[in-house]
């Protein structure tokens, strides 16, 4: 037969494909007389329920004359054969209701005005390069693939109104349960309630670069891929909202059980009560995500595995609220939680206890029993907490994180001082220097510029505490007018002591000395301690260092005033901000 001339109508229809064919034509029902379950139906050879594949072909290229706008509609049928809609222009829409289709669909490249599965039951769908005008229903379908790559396949797609599986039942065997990069739907993708099982390192469902015009639903899903990821997005853009709520996530892959890398969300990302776990590597990785809106994750149970962590959200953007009250995090080979370079314009809400069970505040010297549960922040920014005090997140800073970062504890300095409390924040920025020193120690320099550096915590506390070395200052000076004090009850020799009245230039040697007054000792202690400026009590009340006891006083209140003008210089710079603080 030529090639170029168009195929022959199928003209010997059985009844049922009789019944078919004019229902198309007047817009009603084809329904057989007899029903069975869809499972009887693909195995069935009555021929009152089966219609031949070719007849559909040809019904939607037209050759049938003309058929009503509502489509062809069928119901409780075997189709017999493959329905081969490769690159066909279909004249009408197809519904195919509690249908059985055992030899699968193929659709590349075809142009339909509408394509409904619900309820039937079919081994594959290859759609790659589809167009469908309108609507693509799944509904309550079984699609169960064992020798082919995927059980469906819309790579390309581009679906002009919804894409719905909910309540689908999806299985492949080979490979991906949903293979759908590259997909673009004008309106809303539903897989709620489905049961998808998919195996490979492809994921059971791929997402890559597609475009979901609205949202992207997934709430009570069930997602099992034992060798490879459950979700792989990557760089997905949604234009509304994805919600996982309620979902069960199961995988083992290293990359991750959902991969949003790159995704770009319109709206929110709901996670709530969400059971993700994999054994081998994140449960969520998420690095450079991007939500124009909120981030829930309430209630959900989350275990990973390795040195990823848990739940990665790196470079992350959340244009809002980051909700992350988990009810469980569990990774027992790396960090839990993942923040490095992340960006959170609202409130971050985050339950301490998911990572100190035990829920402990500030730095302790003892460390913490739980500190190998980790979280990395270094990078993370957000206006303000909530759910955790600054202390339990100050907690979590110090003994659950594996590195020493300056930024951290900035950031939760400044969200304190923004909110007002200021000496909250100059506590954090204590707490920073000493753990600076306990865990990297050698960012300070040498011995003695450990040794300063730990001084210079104890005296002034880094500076932020300047009224310590206030204290510190008039606790100095009190004992030099203590030593004053007690000089004049010394005697050194006979009628004389270590601090005495000055004698006049005319005295005799053994003229007995005249003791000084107890405020004069007090005076002479002060003056002799001062770093600048006399009370002038010296010119009539002064040590005599013509003797031993004389020279030791002196030798002291020297060392003392050297002590004043360092707490002093200190005080100044703490106070004026002229101490710069190691990072």
């Amino acid at each position: 037969m030529d090639e170029t001339q168009p195929s022959p109508v199928l003209t010997d229809l059985t009844e049922l494909e009789e019944q078919v064919v004019n229902t198309a034509r007047c817009g009603k029902v084809a329904k057989p007389a007899t029903t069975m379950t869809v499972e009887e139906l693909a195995i069935t050879d009555d021929p009152e329920l089966r219609v031949r594949a070719e007849v559909l072909r040809d019904l939607l290229r037209g050759l049938h004359g003309d058929l009503d706008p509502r489509g062809i509609r069928i119901v409780d049928v075997r189709v017999v054969g493959q329905l081969d809609l490769d690159h066909v222009t279909a004249v009408t829409g197809l519904d195919l209701y509690r249908c059985a289709l055992p030899e699968s669909i193929v659709c590349r490249h075809a142009r339909l005005r509408y394509l409904y599965l619900n309820h039937s039951l079919l081994t594959h769908l290859h759609a790659s390069g589809l167009r469908a005008d309108s609507d693509l229903f799944l509904r309550d379908a079984t699609i169960t693939s064992t020798n082919k790559d995927e059980a469906i396949r819309l790579l390309d797609a581009h679906i002009g109104g919804q894409v719905d599986l909910d309540r689908a039942t999806i299985t492949s065997t080979k490979g991906p349960a949903l293979n759908a990069d590259g997909l673009r739907t004008d309106s809303d993708l539903f897989l709620r309630d489905a049961t998808i099982i998919g195996i490979g390192e492809f994921g059971a469902i791929r997402l890559l670069n597609a475009h979901i015009g609205a949202q992207l639903n997934l709430s009570r899903t069930t997602i099992t891929n034992t060798n490879g990821p459950a979700l792989n997005a990557d760089t997905l853009r949604i234009d509304s909202h994805l919600f996982m709520g309620d979902a069960t996530i199961t995988s083992t892959n290293k990359g991750g059980a959902i991969r949003l890398l790159g995704a770009r969300i319109g709206g929110q990302v709901g996670l709530n009560r969400a059971a993700i776990t994999n054994t081998e590597g994140p449960a969520l990785a998420a690095d450079d995500l991007r939500a124009d809106s909120k981030l829930f994750m309430e209630d959900a149970t989350i275990t990973g595995s390795g040195g990823l962590g848990a739940v990665r959200l790196v470079g992350a953007h959340i244009d809002g609220q980051a909700s992350l009250l988990m009810s469980r995090l569990d990774n027992s080979s790396g960090p839990l939680l993942v923040l490095h370079e992340a960006q959170i314009t609202g409130a971050l809400l985050f339950p301490p206890a998911v990572v100190c069970p035990a829920g402990r505040q500030g730095m302790s010297r003892c460390g913490c029993p739980d500190s190998n549960r980790t979280i990395t922040a270094h990078g993370l920014t957000y206006p303000i907490l909530r759910e955790t005090s600054w202390r339990q997140w100050l907690h979590l800073l110090v003994h659950h994180t594996t590195t020493y970062w300056p930024q951290p504890f900035q950031q939760l300095a400044a969200t304190e001082r923004t909110a007002g409390h200021d000496n909250n924040a100059r506590e954090i920025l204590i707490t920073q220097q000493d753990d600076l020193r306990r865990r990297t120690p050698q960012a300070l320099g040498n011995r003695l510029a450990r040794g300063r550096h730990a001084l210079w915590g104890w005296l002034g506390r880094y500076g932020y505490r300047a009224q310590r070395l206030v204290l510190a200052l008039a606790l100095v000076l009190t004992f030099a007018a203590g030593v004053g004090l007690l000089a004049g009850h010394v005697t050194t020799r006979p009628g004389h002591h270590a601090a005495e009245h000055v004698p006049p230039v005319t005295a005799k040697p053994d003229t007995p000395g005249t003791p000084c007054s107890p405020v004069e000792l007090i005076g002479l202690g002060i003056d002799r301690g001062l770093p600048l400026g006399t009370t002038g009590i010296r010119a009539h009340c002064d040590l005599d260092t013509t003797t031993g006891w004389g020279q030791t006083f002196t030798a002291t209140l020297w060392a003392l005033q050297a002590l004043l003008w360092g707490l002093a210089t200190l005080a100044v710079a703490a106070y004026t901000g002229l101490v710069r603080k190691p990072t």
